[in-house]
């Protein structure tokens, strides 16, 4: 095998402009689906947001058929969902009830809109007890229309199909981290991560099954009762007592901490990485979904670029040697584009390795993108709508 200095670089991967159009065509037909109805009854704001979607998610899409770049294009998508969906969120909370705090009487009537981060601990009270521990509705309501089963419907359907890839195209919470961990200029932690990035992958494994079990013994979701940083910039049990204020403390601490400080000093998805439950349970549909990225050994040289542009630590030497990743891989395509000699490749389950990578890569990204659009986008669109509300416009 050759020397890395002698082996020629990687040539520039861009693609005709009409043949990008063309490739770009059937998302911005999805696009145009997923926000007709904004145009029909949204009023003006979510058409002015629901046009800019459109643009925005067509655009990123045509830029990443163009170059063969995914990672750089999804990101900036990403940080926009992560930093805009608290903007949306926050100020429809405000204009119903006048505080971020869920009053008890929400929560009693099962008006809490669901989130896909409490699914794990579902499992074992509806396996067991037949009762769901979440103060949400079953079926969707005119007042609640994110409902248990309209929410892990979609979930499930997607993450069989993408398996942890959720975690990096649909996960609003996953764009904050990530964000903050672009506005670092360097990784000041990188030897600490690098060095005990096997224990630091455990981690969500260990609060994962912590979590399930405190669930199924409370009857109650722990993680989103104790543990979810994202409480901090969403919605949160009214402060009335000492045990609320505990909470509210830890929410705070744990966001400060995992999402903005140690992001900042790593450039990595601390959160995300180390200790989201969910993610080491979403890991676990990486092993049935459909696609993977997968090493070509004939070209890797071990140069390790790949592992230090992974923002989640879904590397090792071992499993680069091996031709793989590691099974808490989001998809996010950061080690694709930065291996220099082509040897990350994008990769449809039982097809040879690096046989047409680029048809993978357009055929994941197709649903990627797709649920990409139709989940964030639908949130980009309706915070940009609560944006254009502010403005002082006749």
């Amino acid at each position: 095998m050759a020397s890395p200095s002698s082996a020629p670089a990687r040539p520039p991967a861009f693609r005709s402009i009409g043949r990008s159009i063309l490739l770009t065509l059937p998302i911005a037909l999805w696009s145009l689906l997923m926000f007709t109805p904004s145009f029909r009854s949204g009023g003006r704001a979510l058409s002015i947001g629901a046009v800019l979607v459109i643009v925005f998610m067509t655009s990123l899409f045509f830029l990443m058929m163009r170059t063969g770049e995914t990672y750089r294009w999804r990101r900036i998508f990403f940080v926009a969902l992560g930093f805009l969906f608290p903007v949306g969120f926050i100020a429809s909370l405000i204009a119903e009830r006048g505080t971020m705090s869920i009053p008890i009487s929400r929560m009693v009537s099962g008006d809490t809109p669901f989130c896909f981060m409490v699914t794990p601990a579902l499992i074992l009270p509806a396996a067991f007890a037949r009762t769901i521990v979440f103060p949400g509705s079953i079926l969707p309501t005119a007042s609640n229309p994110h409902s248990i089963a309209v929410m892990i419907g979609l979930w499930f359907a997607f993450t069989l199909v993408l398996g942890k890839a959720w975690c990096s195209y649909a996960c609003f919470f996953g764009g904050m981290d990530e964000g903050f961990a672009a506005f670092g200029k360097r990784r000041r932690l990188h030897r600490f991560v690098t060095k005990y990035g096997s224990i630091l992958r455990l981690i969500p494994w260990a609060i994962l099954l912590c979590v399930v079990l405190l669930s199924a013994a409370l009857f109650e979701p722990f993680y989103c009762m104790w543990l979810c940083p994202f409480k901090t910039v969403t919605e949160f049990p009214a402060v009335r007592d000492l045990e609320t204020a505990l909470q509210f403390g830890v929410f705070v601490t744990l966001f400060v901490g995992l999402v903005v400080v140690l992001p900042y000093l790593t450039k990595k998805r601390t959160q995300c990485g180390f200790f989201c439950p969910f993610g080491a349970f979403q890991s676990l549909f990486n092993k049935i979904n459909l696609f993977d990225i997968r090493f070509d050994r004939e070209k890797c040289f071990d140069c390790g670029l790949c592992q230090t542009s992974c923002p989640t630590v879904a590397l090792s030497k071992e499993s680069v040697r091996e031709g793989k990743t590691l099974l808490n891989c989001m998809k996010c395509g950061a080690c694709v584009d930065a291996c220099k000699k082509d040897a990350a490749v994008w990769h449809l389950k039982g097809t040879p390795v690096a046989v047409k990578p680029e048809r993978a890569r357009l055929l994941f990204l197709y649903g990627a993108w797709a649920l990409a659009t139709m989940f964030g986008g639908s949130i980009l669109a309706n915070s940009i709508a609560t944006m254009v509300h502010w403005l002082p416009l006749k």
